[in-house]
């Protein structure tokens, strides 16, 4: 695979691949100096890209599910067609969250109180529910964990947040997240037990 060690979307994809336990070769990209081949592989000349069976993949959701459907186990989407459904469109109602965290990134006006606002309804839902989509681990957790655990380092907090810091909690608990916090330099899930 292709990939940033920063880069969020590629997170998502180091999650997917570690929770399947999928053995891949890992090449460093620097996002400052993109190398010509990365256009050639991807013509968004963005990562994860991965190569496999003779196929070039990239775009980290098709990327997830693209991982789940060649390498079943666990599964990490629901088997049921609704539950599928629910999963992607959480997949396209991250793009809410993730808009609204990058301009507060940038220190656009107003956009904490926006991504506070986002985060409102994925505590709502954890407050429902263990996982985003419901009782069982899918997609979606790789998918939201990059930008929710780094939401403290653009200004905002997870302090009224306390469903979503328990899934957090919950998340660190899985080995694959736990290398990612080492790797990201990110210490405790903000709010955990540990970071208090």
């Amino acid at each position: 695979m292709n990939h940033a060690d920063s880069c969020p979307y590629c997170v998502r994809t180091r999650l997917v691949l570690a929770a399947k336990g999928i053995e891949h070769e890992s090449v460093q990209v620097d996002l400052s100096n993109k190398p010509a081949w990365l256009r050639e592989m991807n013509p968004r000349n963005r990562v994860p890209v991965l190569e496999h069976d003779g196929h070039v993949i990239s775009e980290s959701e098709a990327l997830g599910e693209y991982l789940d459907e060649v390498f079943p186990e666990p599964r990490m989407m629901p088997a049921d067609a609704v539950g599928r459904a629910d999963v992607r469109m959480l997949m396209r109602r991250f793009e809410d969250l993730s808009d609204a965290y990058y301009a507060a990134r940038r220190g656009e006006d107003g956009a904490v109180d926006e991504m506070h606002a986002q985060l409102g309804w994925v505590e709502e839902l954890l407050g429902q529910h263990d996982y985003l989509a419901g009782d069982a681990y899918t997609l979606a957790e790789p998918a939201y964990w990059p930008w929710i655990v780094r939401v403290d380092r653009v200004g905002g907090s997870l302090d009224a947040f306390p469903a979503i810091r328990a899934w957090l909690e919950r998340l660190d608990a899985r080995p694959e997240y736990r290398v990612e916090h080492e790797l990201l330099g990110l210490g405790a899930t903000p709010g955990s037990r540990a970071a208090r």
